[in-house]
């Protein structure tokens, strides 16, 4: 195959000359067809499904950043801070986490006179089994971040 410059192919672009087609990769099409290999499909099936739960989770994040900024008076990146260390000290997706901020800011008002929380490791009768730790790790880091809120204002 004749190779050419990238300028002249650039050239031959701009003046109106066929396009030269990259070639496909392995396992990019089926020969015998020219249609997407089993494969990439299923490997493109697999990252639209996470773009669109991504897309679902976000508002809850944003919601759960907002109430935190609100209660903490801090800024968006450290509300994501402290949402991603909660994450990451539990072992918990950060929607998750998300989740159990923005349920909680409704929880205290809804909440019936003389009832308490569920002790460390312990849950609420229908609530998942991570929530007493999410909810003790959550309360951990925003200890931390008003700890380092003092020291830089001290």
């Amino acid at each position: 195959m004749k190779r050419r410059s990238l300028a002249a192919l650039r050239l031959s672009a701009a003046s109106g000359a066929r396009r030269v087609k990259p070639a496909e990769t392995p396992g990019g099409t089926d020969d015998a067809t020219g249609r997407p290999d089993d494969a990439v499909v299923d490997q493109l099936r697999a990252e639209n499904a996470q773009l669109r739960q991504a897309l679902d989770s976000r508002p809850v994040i944003d919601q759960a950043r907002g109430i935190l900024m609100a209660t903490e008076s801090c800024t968006a990146e450290q509300a994501w801070d402290i949402l991603r260390q909660t994450s990451q000290r539990t072992n918990t997706k950060v929607r998750e986490v998300a989740g159990e901020v923005v349920a909680g800011s409704g929880r205290s008002a809804a909440r019936r006179p003389g009832r308490t929380e569920p002790g460390p490791g312990r849950t609420e009768p229908g609530r998942p089994g991570r929530t007493a730790l999410v909810r003790t790790e959550l309360q951990a880091a925003v200890a931390r971040h008003r700890a380092a809120v003092r020291r830089k204002a001290g």
